[in-house]
């Protein structure tokens, strides 16, 4: 019940961050990209106590995660950021569920685990909504 807690929270933290990227036209939106992380960098100080888990780290950790905070998610939340001037945020969301399709595909590559049975048909269902509405945006274009 904790991991469904914590992924609804974590759904509608990112529903809100869209909306806000949005939200006024603001023509510079990076900054709510480090509020965001300052923000989780707060949560993850606060909640870890009350856990009964503490935020220290080896040196290995803590150099790893650094590398994936400043490339991985930086970069993709700054492509993210700059998208979100060219899509409604429906269809951005949207975009941004491919990364959900393709987790299982780095797993099995990588370390050699196998996705369910279940797991495929929400991916396939994911990647048909993805490609329906890229479908409808094209058609959209096409007649105007």
């Amino acid at each position: 019940m904790d991991g469904n807690i914590a992924a609804l929270i974590s759904a509608a933290g990112f529903a809100v961050f869209s909306v806000s990227l949005r939200w006024g036209h603001v023509e510079d939106s990076l900054p709510t990209v480090l509020l965001g992380g300052i923000l989780s960098m707060i949560a993850a100080f606060g909640l870890a106590p009350m856990l009964g888990q503490t935020v220290a780290a080896s040196v290995h950790d803590i150099a790893i995660s650094m590398a994936l905070g400043a490339v991985v998610l930086t970069g993709g939340m700054a492509l993210y950021t700059y998208g979100s001037k060219a899509l409604p945020t429906a269809e951005l969301t949207l975009m941004s569920s491919i990364e959900n399709i393709l987790a299982p595909l780095w797993v099995w590559l990588l370390l050699g685990e196998t996705a369910s049975v279940a797991t495929l048909i929400g991916g396939a269902m994911v990647l048909a909504a993805v490609m329906g509405n890229a479908a409808a945006g094209a058609r959209r274009q096409a007649l105007a």
